[in-house]
């Protein structure tokens, strides 16, 4: 059944608010004046399919969603504000979140455009408990980063690319900045798909362990269309079982226990081991007794392990502490020598992150672009604009375009007079 014009004005109106533009400036952007899109968003007024095209691609959205029979979903970044109204001032941060939404709708357009629409959420749902308590909160955390990791195959290695772990669920990824406060945030939609967004102020390793947070936030707490995860908020039940997700995701037990051993460090006190005889008896109990210095860990070995594993030192020492490998003496000594680590890892040659590799909507984006335009489903000026709105150099885009038109050109097989 078709919408009648009173609902398609209804939902020009809304998708313009959430784009957070103005009449005046929806007005200028297509090329009418302002009285004209304050007729057609009053009803009064036929909208052209042109100008609902440009409409469209203004918000950030498809044509086919102000026609079809349902009504437009909620813009996620307009919930995660009602929901966190301390930040709703903030208006670097909802533009660029807006910006962020407008290029997941781009993404999702284009998916369908190709056929291959990303999944509107993760192929996998957990049963879990309601959180009563912190303890069960951090229980959880460990048990969804066992299961997850298992059911991704990812072993007990090191996960440094994270980043691509979670966009081959169908996640997009993207780093902004945003103030000090955020590590990151998640929304999701019919429209958008899932969406996570990390600071890019942070450093890298502090970055690596926001994206496995909010990634455990879209695991299991889809019931909500978004958070953004806060210093304020750290107590949170939901917050205390991602962070313990985070924790064992990227470091998970039986890797760290294997890089230690390969340290020659091993669980302090004694090993057991019970030896069976041909009798049906109690066996044979053998104990190890290991050397104070092969037990012992240092400094050194705390920024190792966090190489290692893409963790930052304090990390690592955490892991070290709940597994046992340091008291609480030690693990308190160990952290008050925090500040030498930048000199050990010079003295021991490590080579540091790279702080500037960042993710960002780009290059995602423009992957479909290019692949959408060389399918003939976009026009050459519609990926400049996707170029031009994802922050890419056009530049850089029409000389690639200029290489492999004539590429094409040379290829081409002429028709015989």
């Amino acid at each position: 059944m078709p919408i009648t014009t009173s609902q398609l004005a209804e939902r020009l109106k809304q998708a313009r608010s959430q784009a957070g533009l103005t009449q005046e400036q929806a007005a200028e952007a297509i090329g009418v004046p302002r009285t004209a899109l304050v007729q057609m968003e009053a009803g009064n007024r036929a909208v052209s399919s042109l100008e609902l095209a440009k409409l469209a691609r203004l918000y950030g959205r498809n044509v086919a969603e102000f026609l079809a029979e349902e009504e437009l979903e909620e813009d996620p970044v307009v919930a995660l504000f009602r929901v966190t109204p301390a930040l709703a001032e903030e208006a670097e941060l909802n533009r660029e979140l807006h910006r962020c939404a407008r290029l997941a709708r781009q993404a999702s357009h284009l998916e369908h455009l190709l056929g291959r629409s990303a999944p509107r959420t993760l192929p996998v749902a957990f049963e879990l408990e309601p959180l009563g308590d912190r303890w069960t909160a951090i229980v959880q955390g460990r048990y969804l980063a066992e299961q997850e990791r298992n059911r991704l195959d990812l072993g007990s290695s090191p996960i440094w690319e994270i980043a691509e772990i979670i966009r081959s669920q169908g996640v997009r990824v993207t780093e902004l900045d945003m103030p000090d406060e955020i590590s990151g945030l998640f929304f999701h939609g019919r429209e958008v798909g899932q969406v996570i967004v990390i600071n890019q102020r942070h450093s890298r390793a502090r970055r690596l362990f926001s994206y496995a947070h909010e990634y455990c936030h879209l695991l299991v707490d889809r019931d909500r269309t978004g958070k953004i995860s806060r210093h304020e908020n750290r107590q949170e039940l939901i917050e205390v079982r991602a962070n313990a997700f985070a924790a064992h995701f990227l470091m998970r037990e039986a890797g760290i226990h294997s890089f230690l051993a390969s340290l020659g460090k091993h669980l302090p006190g004694r090993r057991m081991q019970t030896v069976p005889t041909s009798l049906d008896d109690e066996g044979v109990q053998v104990y190890e007794r290991k050397a104070a210095d092969q037990k012992e860990i240092h400094a050194h070995d705390v920024v190792a392990l966090a190489h290692h594993f893409g963790v930052s030192y304090e990390a690592a020492l955490f892991h070290l502490l709940n597994l046992k490998y340091v008291s609480q003496d030690r693990f308190e000594m160990l952290r008050s020598e925090r500040a030498a680590a930048g000199g050990i890892e010079k003295a021991l040659r490590i080579s540091k992150w790279d702080e500037n590799a960042h993710w960002s909507f780009t290059e995602q984006l423009l992957r479909l672009g290019f692949e959408a335009y060389f399918a003939g489903e976009i026009s050459r000026n519609k990926l400049l604009e996707l170029a031009e709105e994802s922050g890419a150099d056009v530049e850089d885009v029409v000389a690639v375009l200029a290489d492999t038109d004539a590429e094409d050109a040379v290829d081409a097989v002429l028709p015989a007079e």
